[in-house]
């Protein structure tokens, strides 16, 4: 078989929870997060394992973020190959709200990458 050559030059840990109501202004108590590696290849290289495939997914890491990041592809047992940066990989916040099953989604910027990057 095969090996598919993904590769995610925005990577991040996409944190997940919910609250039982969303109020501006107030301070919300969520439900334990759920964290999970994210980005297109990232993606990619995940629906290619469930379809039996393997692929070595290629990507910058750089700061504590980038190591969670490496940590939570271990995790699921992807083949991965981090190339290190100087920046922070991003991450993205979803939140449900409960009552009424909507999603509200904020996502970081990444960091920029130098031309030896």
């Amino acid at each position: 078989m095969k090996t598919i050559v993904t590769m995610t030059m925005n990577p991040a840990i996409d944190k997940s929870s919910s609250v039982d109501h969303v109020v501006a202004e107030r301070k919300l108590y969520c439900k334990p997060p759920l964290f999970e590696p994210g980005g297109g290849g990232v993606n990619v290289s995940r629906a290619i394992k469930k379809l039996g495939g393997e692929s070595m997914l290629l990507y910058p890491a750089g700061g504590l973020t980038g190591k969670r990041l490496q940590e939570l592809l271990d995790k699921e047992g992807l083949n991965h190959r981090p190339f290190p940066i100087e920046g922070v990989n991003r991450e993205s916040l979803v939140i449900l709200e409960e009552s009424t099953g909507q999603q509200y989604r904020f996502g970081m910027p990444g960091p920029e990458l130098d031309n030896k990057e």
